[in-house]
């Protein structure tokens, strides 16, 4: 099974320290959410674990294999896909043929990328939309889109940075019940997101960043019911609407 292990990762911008020795683990079939404040370090870690950022300190290993500075092509390449917060997509294609740009990666004809693509989009129900090109598409069908791009890629580590942010409440139910299939079908899952309704239920894990650094790790409960984290980002009116 696979297995992402960040040991002690640190990333400094000048003075400035935006993820401070950060550990944590996280396997195949697995969803760990990744909360808190604004500025907290969690788009800056995910880009340290996916090849944007050399962490200054630290190591992130997957598979057995020091990845810490590989870059980001190299490290898609064996098994780690990301998400962005400012959605990235080629606008001026359709659907279909943005998702076989990551069907590329391990379908190098353009018949067999052709072939996963159509299937990538019926998992995440925008086979209607194939046609369509993206820049014509919804904020939330851009979403889907980016993360059926990545899927395409074959991924064993999925990380996803906010991508239910903007949802109704009916988009943020089906976009929990792909995650919840996705995890069934073997995948590590990183989600970074807002929506403290959205990624509680479905996490197995929650770890929470503060200032770079991180202040709990445990159960969606755990951490519900956690006195940093409450001061720190859920806020006592969240624990009382909330029942984790």
């Amino acid at each position: 099974m696979s297995e992402l292990v960040v040991k002690n990762v640190t990333k400094r911008f000048g003075g400035l320290t935006a993820v401070n020795d950060v550990s944590f683990t996280v396997r195949g079939g697995e969803i760990l959410g990744l909360i808190g404040p604004n500025g907290a370090g969690k788009t800056t870690l995910f880009s340290c674990l996916t090849g944007f950022h050399r962490p200054d300190g630290g190591s992130v290993e997957f598979e057995g294999r020091d990845i810490a500075g590989w870059s980001p092509n190299n490290i898609c390449s064996i098994g780690i896909a990301r998400t962005f917060q400012v959605v990235q997509i080629l606008q001026g294609m359709t659907v279909l043929e943005n998702v076989q740009v990551g069907a590329f990666l391990r379908h190098p004809g353009a018949a067999a990328a052709r072939d996963k693509a159509i299937k990538v989009l019926d998992k995440v129900g925008m086979s209607k939309r194939a046609s369509v090109k993206a820049v014509n598409l919804t904020l939330p069908e851009k979403k889907r889109l980016e993360v059926a791009m990545c899927l395409a890629t074959d991924p064993k580590v999925l990380m996803l940075d906010e991508s239910m942010a903007g949802l109704t409440p009916t988009e943020i139910q089906e976009a929990t019940g792909m995650l919840r299939q996705l995890r069934k079908d073997g995948l590590a899952l990183i989600v970074v997101e807002h929506v403290m309704e959205a990624i509680m239920p479905i996490s197995d894990r929650i770890m929470v960043l503060d200032s770079g650094a991180k202040i709990a790790e445990g159960t969606p409960g755990e951490i519900a019911k956690d006195e940093r984290v409450i001061s720190a980002y859920l806020g006592d009116k969240y624990v009382k609407r909330c029942k984790v």
